[in-house]
């Protein structure tokens, strides 16, 4: 880059200005991008002094210093244009860009680890500054003066008033907010992983609801107290000696979870959890379109629907079982795991008979089913025999503790089903679906 110097009208490289500082105090030196430079500007932070700067000029004098500023500005590390500190702290420019206080110091390393997670969409300036600007004015909205400390940094009794995670209307970050979820709302929470995505949910699977994925989706905004040293937002670099979370690192984590929702559209499972809630919608309606999986692309609904059917089947067949709504809300979580993990196995056993009939037809050979299953069993390690009673051993003690809280309670008989009744019921129950998504 050339300077110009009206006193001797020649172009002076950035070295040979500063070997001729000495002799140039009273040359007023033109600086060509001063004219047309912009707030933003990497060098905005560098022309701040307390000295007279005429329009289109700067004076050059000993005790300024004004070109070591701006070569030490141009030769600073960047991210996206956005010039970092000696601490790899991103600067004030970023910071005024992107509408957010000069106290809410973001670090360089979240920024990469944005850019390397391929969910994320950051390639340019103008998407980090729209991410950094969303998610301040969301926080803003649900946080208040909470957002802001005089330290700098937050308590964790601080962190902990707070709201974790919101739900909007429709799913997407910003839209109406419907619900503010607290610290004790989230550790009392079961996280899911909704297939393909990968992403986190606010989703209690034991219910009707839960295992048919029809459950608002959350958006995550203050890290968990157990695990602040979480990957994927640099945690490590908004900690105090003592542990407290910076501004900037509370901001960091919220832009971390919420940047591959910010430009979302609507979330389907969201719009149709309030729909039904509000009458707008059927579960036969949520039913036929929650498998058939058009809300998602074409290349990601054969995975979907088949993992869909089997979610459908699941709750047919558990409510087939007896169980009621209440029953699962108020049923440990390992006992609903066994639930998931029986029908399962059954299903699996479900399908390995009918490839076992189909190898019959085609050698014209018959086979005992009930053989056949106990074969499986004794052959594949991962299917405990033991879990085939689950269901039968659950209902009956539900049974039991609804007579202890009602001593005119009568409780329910079931017969015992055979191993192979049961596993055509776990069959049936998959058919039943195919057969409703045919006719739908």
């Amino acid at each position: 880059m050339l300077i110009n110097t009206r006193a001797a009208n020649q172009n002076l490289s950035f070295g040979q200005a500063l070997a001729n500082k000495n002799d140039s105090q009273n040359s007023a030196f033109v600086l060509p991008f001063v004219q047309t430079i912009s707030e933003d500007s990497i060098f905005t932070e560098t022309f701040k002094t307390n000295s007279y700067i005429p329009q289109n000029m700067i004076e050059l004098r000993e005790n300024f210093g004004v070109l070591e500023k701006i070569k030490n500005a141009e030769q600073a590390p960047k991210i996206l244009g956005f010039p970092l500190d000696e601490e790899g702290y991103l600067t004030a420019t970023f910071n005024n860009a992107a509408g957010i206080p000069e106290s809410f110091k973001i670090h360089g390393d979240t920024i990469l680890d944005m850019m390397r997670d391929a969910r994320v969409q950051l390639s340019s300036p103008e998407d980090l500054v729209g991410y950094f600007k969303t998610t301040y004015t969301r926080l803003q909205e649900m946080m208040g003066e909470k957002l802001y400390t005089t330290t700098g940094f937050f308590t964790q009794e601080q962190l902990d008033s707070m709201p974790h995670a919101f739900v909007t209307h429709d799913g997407s970050f910003g839209g109406e907010v419907q619900k503010l979820y607290t610290q004790e709302d989230v550790a009392n929470s079961v996280f899911e992983i909704r297939y393909g995505d990968g992403r986190r949910y606010y989703n209690d699977p034991k219910s009707y609801y839960g295992i048919l994925q029809l459950e608002p989706k959350a958006h995550y905004i203050v890290p968990h107290k157990d695990g602040p040293n979480q990957s994927g937002w640099s945690s490590e670099k908004y900690l105090d000696e003592n542990g407290n979370l910076s501004q900037g690192g509370l901001l960091a984590f919220a832009v971390q979870e919420g940047s591959m929702y910010v430009n979302q559209k609507p979330d389907f499972y969201t719009q149709s959890y309030y729909d039904i809630e509000e009458g707008k919608m059927t579960i036969e309606e949520y039913i036929q379109q929650y498998a058939k999986g058009d809300f998602l692309p074409k290349d990601e609904q054969w995975g979907h629907q088949e993992n869909a059917k089997k979610n459908i089947a699941m709750a047919s067949w558990i409510q087939d079982k007896g169980f009621s709504k209440k029953d699962l809300n108020e049923m440990d979580k390992k006992d609903f795991e066994k639930l998931q993990n029986n029908f399962r196995d059954l299903l699996f056993i479900s399908w390995k008979i009918e490839e076992k009939e189909e190898m019959s037809k085609m050698t014209k050979t018959t086979f005992n089913i009930d053989d056949f299953i106990l074969e499986l069993f004794a052959k594949d390690e991962m299917l405990n025999q033991d879990l085939l009673d689950v269901p039968d051993l659950l209902f009956e003690e539900i049974e039991r503790k609804r007579q202890l809280e009602d001593e005119n309670y009568q409780p329910t008989k079931k017969e015992k089903e055979t191993l192979t009744q049961k596993v055509k019921n776990a069959g049936a129950a998959l058919a039943k679906v195919e057969q409703f998504l045919k006719t739908a």
